[in-house]
C-alpha cells in the first residue's frame, strides 16, 4: 500500500471516529434535555449560581 493510500485510510478513520463522537454527543444532549423536561439551563448561570439557577428556570417556566 502506498503512502498516499495509507494517509487516506488514516484520515478516513479519524473522520469516522469524529462523526461517531459527534452523534453520541448529540444523543447525550437530547437525553439530558428530555430529562429536564425540555428546559434549557444556561451553563453560565449554573457556574455563577449553582443548582439554584436550574430551580429558578424551572419555577419561571411554570408561572
Amino acid at each position: 500500500m502506498s503512502k498516499e493510500a495509507m494517509a487516506i485510510v488514516v484520515f478516513g478513520a479519524i473522520l469516522c471516529v469524529a462523526l461517531v463522537m459527534f452523534v453520541l454527543e448529540r444523543r447525550g444532549v437530547a437525553a439530558r434535555r428530555a430529562a429536564r423536561g425540555g428546559r434549557e439551563v444556561d451553563v453560565s448561570d449554573l457556574i455563577a449560581f449553582g443548582s439554584a439557577a436550574g430551580d429558578a428556570n424551572r419555577n419561571r417556566a411554570e408561572d
